[in-house]
């Protein structure tokens, strides 16, 4: 008896010492990971600029991905899988969570990416297809370091929604929209476990606000328009921007607008009988003419011909770096066409007027304006 009970205590002692260190084992594992790993939220917030009766500005997003740099030094560009739809015209004073992961802890996140694969507007009830300047934004995190365990970025995704007025070859009014983006990222700390799940809306915090005008004000001294000149010469527009980056950080330029009252030139048939001579109708209207890039050429959203080669680009954007300078130009006629078989026959041309006052604005991390004046050349 004595020595079965002996066995038995002795094989409790060895089922209690078993169990002590497995919970031990246990106990410890979820402290590794959290030094390892932290939980990671992209946010969403969007103050845009838009015409009179838009309702919606539907923006559908995928290929989320943030570059981090590792404690070790080593960097990568992290895929999310993340893909969705948000109404931009809904996220003024909030946040919407649209990707969320986990990223190492005393890594750095300096860079946040997504796709643009579509863009629809609702003005008075109508919905519009919207072309994007950019289809895909790189856009720089400032201050980047993930020292907590639940913390994230937040996107000022700030554009302005351009509407074109145009006539068809019906003399009948119609519109076009263009999509010009401003973006800027910080990382934010204060953020809950609710900020986590996709979809969540947040009102953002005053000490946010904050931050994002500090950011904007920030990467808007890092780069600087030099000079401009816009000319015009019968049907044809130049337009050259020199622009040089006097910061210390890299800056993105997706595009940018031009501003200002010009001149539309549009053939149409003589409607009387018996005449079928074609005839040049001539208004004079204020407009915004988005340009898009093609590496340093600059393309105006007009669906002009040579512009279709560069449709669904999706890196139409450039990197200036600290101390470069760079110059963007334009020399073309700026037309709307109704489709390829039509690419020799522009419904309508558009130019400058000349001694006209406009405003140049860059769009990018931030954004600068510059005005010029236009001039004309010798035909």
């Amino acid at each position: 008896m004595y020595r079965r009970w002996t066995f038995k205590y002795s094989l409790a002692a060895v089922i209690t010492a078993t169990a002590i260190i497995s919970i031990s084992l246990l106990a410890n594992l979820p402290l590794v990971q959290q030094v390892q790993g932290a939980t990671f939220a992209v946010l969403l917030t969007d103050p845009p600029t838009v015409p009179a009766g838009t309702t919606q500005l539907n923006l559908t997003y995928t290929d989320v991905s943030l570059h981090v740099i590792y404690p070790d030094g080593t960097d990568k560009w992290l895929p999310v899988e993340a893909s969705g739809t948000v109404n931009l015209f809904s996220l003024v004073n909030v946040t919407q969570t649209i990707a969320s992961t986990t990223v190492p802890f005393n890594s750095t996140v300096d860079k946040v990416q997504f796709t643009i694969v579509n863009v629809t507007a609702v003005i008075n009830t109508q919905t519009y297809n919207v072309t994007s300047l950019s289809d895909t934004f790189v856009v720089k995190v400032l201050n980047g370091a993930v020292n907590q365990t639940l913390s994230g970025i937040l996107i000022d995704f700030n554009p302005t929604l351009v509407q074109i007025q145009a006539s068809d070859a019906n003399d009948t009014t119609v519109y076009y929209y263009v999509l010009v983006p401003s973006a800027n990222a910080m990382i934010v700390n204060d953020i809950t476990s609710e900020h986590v799940k996709v979809g969540t809306i947040v009102k953002i915090g005053e000490n946010n606000k904050v931050q994002l005008v500090r950011v904007k004000e920030n990467f808007s001294k890092n780069l600087t328009i030099v000079s401009a000149t816009l000319t015009v010469n019968g049907n044809t527009t130049g337009l050259s921007v020199t622009l040089k980056n006097e910061g210390n950080t890299t800056f993105r330029v997706f595009g940018l607008t031009l501003h200002g009252e010009f001149s539309t030139t549009q053939s149409w048939k003589n409607k009387t009988p018996g005449n079928d001579k074609k005839e040049d109708k001539v208004r004079v209207h204020s407009e915004t003419i988005p340009f898009k890039l093609s590496g340093t050429s600059l393309i105006p959203q007009y669906g002009a011909a040579d512009d279709r080669s560069e449709q669904g680009n999706p890196f139409s954007y450039v990197t200036i770096n600290p101390g470069d300078t760079l110059t963007l130009g334009f020399n073309g006629i700026i037309a709307l066409y109704t489709g390829k078989e039509q690419s020799q026959n522009p419904l309508f041309t558009i130019t400058p007027m000349v001694n006209g006052d406009y405003t140049l604005r860059l769009v990018g991390e931030g954004f600068q304006t510059f005005n010029l004046e236009a001039t004309s050349l010798p035909q």
